[in-house]
């Protein structure tokens, strides 16, 4: 039997749910709470804070929620539910809304609705509503018909007359023509629709001022020119829109196998989708094509990229594109470009250079990332999920994506967890690439990133709370921490209490108690105490409002951030001895010892449990104060814990864990053990 030393390099190849001899080297079995960065290592993320209590959670229950920014200081967080829009902003201010006669345009539930904005302007989109064309008829009547513009009668003498020119017999070349008394123009045919249906179309939320907002019909421009048959309606009329977009300075909508794109806007004008003059066709018309394929298609959705506009349907993707990279009604083409399942309703998002798009199993998520190659090529497709079969569960209903600090995200509103994907790619080679869960303190309702900040709300147990936090709070040095305190619900107390009789001190607290949490209260780095740091676990009470109970002492002149503990935890996966690219996995090993190196950290613990044993805690504190500034937390560059095993490697398991408000930071790892061969080769 040997003595062996092998290295764990890193922490940054994520969660595997492959057998443990297959695993990476870095790879673990979970990570709760976690964050993998190149720089930093795997490090607990950040907490978040309280914002607002928004309402009830009845009321927005499977509600549409969006996030949308205005300027560098004004962003909002919105949902639609029970035909009403509500807007607050990242403060948690209720914002002032105006709603017009529209409001049954709202009627729908969270898969019901899609939503696209566009500086202060924001489009909703209604997917459950048929489009159609105005009720309303273009007034007057022919006067007569001529066979050429040249035996017009007099304009002069035949003001708001109107006239048909009709050059052949085929209705394509028919045109008409209206006198101002000067001259004869272009017109629409009397007697056709005058254009769309604004109640059946798209409606618009418009900023009037800071917080204050008006949701209302668009005014789709009118027909002013040709009849049915030379300006037709748009492709998307009598049915559903699935999907909106911008590409190209034109506004897209999605419905059935068609794809409608609108005149180049004038302004932030989007909404004219029908052409120009039914005599010549322009550049500038609307573009109308419809997907050709063997089977059915119904469009879901659409990601602009630089080669064009991909399209996907559940079963197919294709290219709207142009040999110029223009589009434009002339030179725009779709071409199919990949079969792959694609789920219907989470949309496909945009990250970096790739799109990641999911499929669902019976149990399951797969999850995919494409890459285009050019114009009408066929894309080049990763399957980003190959190593962690069955992790993401089939309820997810949304995906977010975050391309500046690259990763994606999952959710459904029914569950606290948060499934990531994040990569680092350095020139053509990817460094990274981990898959993570976070457990948020609610089940998940919206999330979304903007920059470096993080926008959450989460349902507890009657009420939905918005809150936010920050990905650049992250270690910068080597002595102190500014950023973000690891724990969750972080506010300050609303008011605080002492009964010196009892020896109790509460701190009341602005939102729902949440049962299932664990309560903490940090000392603020602002208090001027030589305590200043402290943090203790309290009780809870509803009695004369939401508090937290401090026992033993007077604590009610110390200042304080209150709010939920979050549990940060890896769960390693068993050893096996590698040689080279092979691993032994019918070697007989003893694990004596773990040594972790652990960085720019503040307290953790590992748990080991034994076979037919209780778990074994053992205590990594790493400062060396017995408190620590709640905001400025000492903390040492590098650390090494050594923990005690003594155990086969198929025996028992280990745990890194820390439910402390101080950051953590796990570079790497090393083991030493007893190696022994089971099997000889023979001779």
């Amino acid at each position: 039997m040997a003595n062996i030393t092998q290295q764990i390099p890193d922490f940054l190849g994520g969660v595997s749910t492959q057998p443990d001899d297959q695993k990476l080297p870095n790879q673990v079995s979970e990570i709760i709470n976690g964050y993998p960065d190149p720089t930093f290592g795997l490090i607990k993320r950040p907490g978040f804070s309280w914002k607002a209590d928004l309402g009830s959670s009845t009321t927005y229950a499977a509600g549409h929620w969006f996030y949308f920014r205005v300027s560098s200081t004004e962003a909002y967080v919105g949902v639609i539910k029970a035909q009403q829009i509500k807007l607050w902003n990242t403060e948690g201010t209720a914002a002032t809304m105006t709603n017009s006669t529209s409001q049954s345009y709202l009627n729908g539930n969270h898969n019901d609705f899609h939503v696209i904005s566009r500086q202060d302007q924001i489009i909703v989109i209604n997917k459950t509503i048929t489009t159609a064309m105005s009720s309303t008829n273009v007034s007057g009547s022919i006067a007569a018909t001529v066979d050429s513009i040249a035996n017009l009668p007099s304009a002069s003498s035949n003001s708001g007359a109107v006239y048909k020119v009709s050059n052949t017999s085929a209705a394509e070349d028919d045109f008409y023509v209206k006198s101002d008394g000067t001259t004869w123009n272009e017109t629409v045919k009397p007697g056709v629709s005058q254009g769309l249906d604004n109640a059946t179309m798209p409606h618009k939320l418009v900023r009037t001022s800071a917080n204050n907002f008006t949701f209302s019909a668009i005014t789709f421009d009118n027909r002013t020119v040709g009849d049915d048959v030379t300006n037709p309606s748009p492709g998307f009329i009598g049915k559903k829109l699935t999907y909106g977009f911008f590409a190209n300075n034109r506004l897209g909508f999605l419905a059935g196998d068609n794809v409608t794109l609108s005149q180049p806007a004038r302004g932030e004008n989007f909404f004219n989708y029908f052409v120009n003059s039914a005599q010549i066709q322009t550049e500038a018309d609307p573009i109308d094509l419809k997907c050709v394929s063997l089977r059915p298609v119904t469009l879901t959705a659409a990601v602009p990229v630089s080669q064009g506009v991909v399209l996907f349907s559940q079963q197919q993707q294709f290219m709207l594109f142009s040999d110029t990279g223009i589009l434009s009604p002339t030179q725009a083409v779709i071409k199919s470009i990949s079969n792959y399942e694609v789920d219907p309703v989470v949309a496909p998002v945009e990250n970096g250079t790739n799109m990641v798009f999911i499929n669902k199993t019976t149990d399951y998520c797969r999850v995919f990332g494409m890459q285009t190659q050019g114009q009408g090529a066929s894309p080049l497709f990763v399957d980003l999920g190959k190593t962690i079969t069955q992790y993401i569960p089939q309820s997810v209903s949304s995906m977010f994506s975050d391309t500046q600090n690259s990763f994606i995200g999952l959710y459904g509103q029914a569950s606290k967890k948060i499934y990531y994907y994040r990569s680092y790619v350095e020139g053509d080679q990817t460094l990274m690439r981990a898959w993570y869960s976070w457990e948020m303190p609610g089940d998940v309702q919206f999330f979304a990133t903007d920059t470096d900040t993080m926008i959450a709300v989460v349902k507890g147990v009657g009420q939905m709370t918005l809150l936010t936090s920050k990905l650049n709070a992250l270690p910068t040095s080597t002595t102190t921490v500014s950023g973000n305190p690891s724990f969750d619900f972080m506010v300050a107390p609303t008011s605080k209490t002492y009964d010196a009789a009892t020896k109790t001190t509460k701190l009341f607290v602005p939102f729902e108690l949440i049962p299932g949490l664990t309560p903490i209260c940090v000392q603020d780095a602002t208090s001027g105490s030589t305590a200043s740091g402290l943090f203790l676990t309290p009780t809870t009470s509803t009695s004369g409002g939401n508090h937290f109970v401090l026992t033993g002492k007077d604590y009610s002149s110390l200042n304080w951030k209150v709010g939920y503990k979050l549990n940060f935890s890896v769960n390693l996966p068993r050893l096996f001895y590698r040689s080279g690219e092979t691993v032994d996995y019918t070697a007989y090993l003893t694990i004596a010892r773990m040594l972790f190196s652990v960085g720019l950290s503040g307290g953790l613990q590992f748990k080991v449990t034994a076979n037919n044993e209780a778990e074994k805690t053992i205590a990594g504190t790493i400062f060396n104060a017995g408190y620590s500034l709640l905001d400025q937390v000492p903390i040492e560059d590098r650390n090494v814990f050594t923990v005690p095993i003594n155990q086969r490697n198929t025996s028992y398991t280990l745990k890194v864990f820390s439910d402390n408000p101080y950051i953590v930071s796990l570079n790497s790892a090393m083991w030493e053990g007893n190696y022994s061969t089971k099997y000889y080769r023979r001779a």
